[in-house]
């Protein structure tokens, strides 16, 4: 899974992080609204982790902003914001949990998986013979499991989580090898690999953009 967090506490932060990639999920961290904004795109993420006062931007204003460009990736506001009048902004602007501070990282880690599973639709029909178990990250051909190795996987679930949108090459490598430093042809070799197992060419190439899977 990967949790993209905004937190400018930094004891509350080191608590989320340290406990989350314990958990061998990877986490982006981010103390000013304004620079995630700016740096960070939310739809190669599982789950977003907002505190709503925060330099910069407010969490608030982060998530409307997200919101407003169709971005649909969930959103958690963790905050010690405990008014009413704050918590109805915060699900008026689109969050789908809220959790005070004090919180139990339990409950928290609770909270994702049932949200990221509740967002997660099991089984993608990707074409009339190939689908997609989003929540096993496995391909089946006709009901036979296509053998993917894990970069593979990963790749097919981030094109579908954005399906009929190009998703960028800095994107894919990012999200595919961990911000590993690797090229353009490294990529290409890796989807052309990918579509000698297919016996349809699902994934579509956009030159100089990305690649992305239709609907």
């Amino acid at each position: 899974m990967k949790i993209l967090l905004l937190e400018d506490d930094p004891l509350i932060a080191e608590q989320i992080k340290d406990y989350f990639e314990l958990c061998e999920h990877k986490v982006d961290l981010y103390n000013n609204g304004l620079s995630l904004l700016e740096n960070a795109n939310p739809s190669s993420y599982d789950i977003m982790l907002l505190d709503i006062n925060t330099p910069g931007l407010s969490g608030l204003e982060v998530l409307k902003e997200f919101r407003e460009l169709s971005i649909t990736t969930p959103a958690i506001f963790v905050t010690a914001m405990s008014d009413m009048a704050y918590l109805k902004e915060a699900y008026n602007t689109g969050c789908n949990d809220y959790v005070r501070k004090p919180f139990d990282i339990e409950e928290l880690e609770l909270r994702i998986e049932q949200l990221v599973k509740e967002n997660s639709v099991a089984r993608i029909a990707i074409s009339t013979h190939y689908a997609f178990d989003m929540k096993e990250e496995k391909l089946y051909y006709k009901e036979n499991e296509v053998h993917l190795n894990e970069k593979e996987r990963s790749l097919i679930y981030l094109l579908l989580k954005n399906r009929s949108h190009t998703v960028s090459k800095e994107m894919i490598k990012t999200y595919v090898w961990d911000d590993q430093d690797v090229c353009d042809n490294t990529l290409r070799t890796k989807i052309k690999k990918l579509r000698d197992k297919l016996d349809e060419n699902f994934i579509q190439s956009l030159r100089g953009a990305g690649y992305k899977i239709d609907a």
